[in-house]
């Protein structure tokens, strides 16, 4: 039998950060996930993920991650008189002291010429937004992690976990591996892991397009910045501008933020669904300021995995406080940014029980009455 201080089940954005922070503390740790990181079957791959400063979804997400592997392009959200993506914003960025300038459809369209909407839209700029690289941040966590001194299983999923006085234990390949504390980050696995226990997660089949920018400077970093357009009752959607060293898919990424339906891993189709295509394309082209609509030149599915009211989970599971077991899911599709302090919550979880960082408004506790 094996014995770690920590063992972190699944490698992907959050785990991959938790393990290099705990193997950074000088931790015995594991880390366990049934691929290989970074793979393209969850939820961190595309190439790009967002990042902003000033959150619209809730003014507490607001903190300084230490992003690495960014690129900071300009972010532009906007909508229709009254859209809560441009208010949530605002919001925020008052409430944590960001710089982000207010501005009209008018003005936003004088200043980015390559977009199209209405003279009165309410817009907000934040020039610290851009992307970062997923993939790359992923495989760069987890270098770091074994550099330090983790321990890795890859392709290796694990068939059952539990926790008791002693602390908590996981089984893989027939083999009962023992810790001190646990970290499940599992995405779109964790509704069965938690098998309905801590939160009612719903993972949802998403779809990414690359449309062809016909070699338009004005679709390309520097010139374009990352953008996301509220559209009310429907999905809001976003646009990633081509880059340099973007590599394969190649061209101007957009999508629908919330649009997939529910989903599975192991039922995900590998075929993506023209309709979700044709959707996304639209509503993209319809914000481009372009003669004729720009074409597909690829598209694929991630997962999202959202929580009952989409804000992430991230605590000690309520029925395992005492063995540290420390739960990190439900990110509904805006939580990659987050990654790196996720981590490091994960790792005070997992060691102390405990963390200084503002996470209290993401308990699982939140939904101990059965959400």
């Amino acid at each position: 039998m094996t014995r770690f201080q920590c063992i972190v089940v699944g490698l992907g954005a959050m785990g991959s950060c938790a393990l290099a922070e705990l193997a950074r503390r000088g931790v015995r740790v594991l880390g366990i996930d049934r691929f290989a990181p970074p793979h393209d079957r969850g939820s961190s791959h595309g190439g790009s993920r967002v990042i902003r400063l000033s959150y619209f979804e809730h003014p507490d997400y607001s903190r300084d991650a230490g992003e690495a592997l960014r690129h900071e392009t300009g972010l532009i959200v906007g909508g229709p008189v009254g859209n809560g993506a441009s208010a949530g914003m605002l919001r925020s960025a008052r409430e944590h002291g960001l710089k982000v300038e207010a501005l009209d459809g008018a003005e936003l369209t004088r200043r980015f010429p390559m977009f199209r909407v209405p003279a009165d839209w309410e817009c907000v700029f934040e020039a610290p937004g851009g992307f970062v690289r997923p993939e790359r941040t992923i495989a760069a966590a987890l270098a770091d992690a074994a550099r330090h001194g983790a321990e890795m299983r890859l392709d290796t999923p694990i068939e059952r976990w539990g926790a008791d006085a002693r602390g908590a234990w996981v089984e893989c390949a027939g083999t009962r591996i023992e810790a001190e504390s646990l970290v499940l980050a599992a995405g779109a696995w964790m509704p069965a892991l938690l098998a309905g226990r801590a939160a009612t997660l719903r993972p949802t089949r998403e779809t990414i397009v690359w449309l062809d920018d016909r070699g338009d400077e004005r679709f390309r970093r520097p010139n374009m910045p990352v953008w996301l357009f509220d559209r009310g009752a429907l999905p809001a959607v976003y646009g990633i501008p081509r880059f340099d060293g973007m590599g394969a898919p190649s061209g101007m990424k957009v999508g629908l933020h919330g649009d997939g339906p529910d989903a599975t891993p192991e039922s995900i189709a590998r075929e993506v669904d023209a309709a979700a295509v044709a959707r996304a394309t639209s509503a993209a082209n319809e914000r481009l300021a372009v003669d004729a609509p720009l074409e597909v030149v690829a598209a694929r599915h991630c997962l999202y995995t959202m929580s009952p009211d989409t804000d992430f989970v991230l605590g000690l599971h309520p029925e395992h406080p005492a063995a540290r077991v420390a739960i990190a899911c439900g990110f509904s599709g805006h939580g990659f940014k987050f990654a790196p302090v996720i981590g490091e919550a994960l790792a005070d979880l997992a060691m102390h029980g405990s963390t200084a960082l503002p996470i209290g408004f993401l308990s699982p506790q939140r939904f101990a009455k059965g959400v």
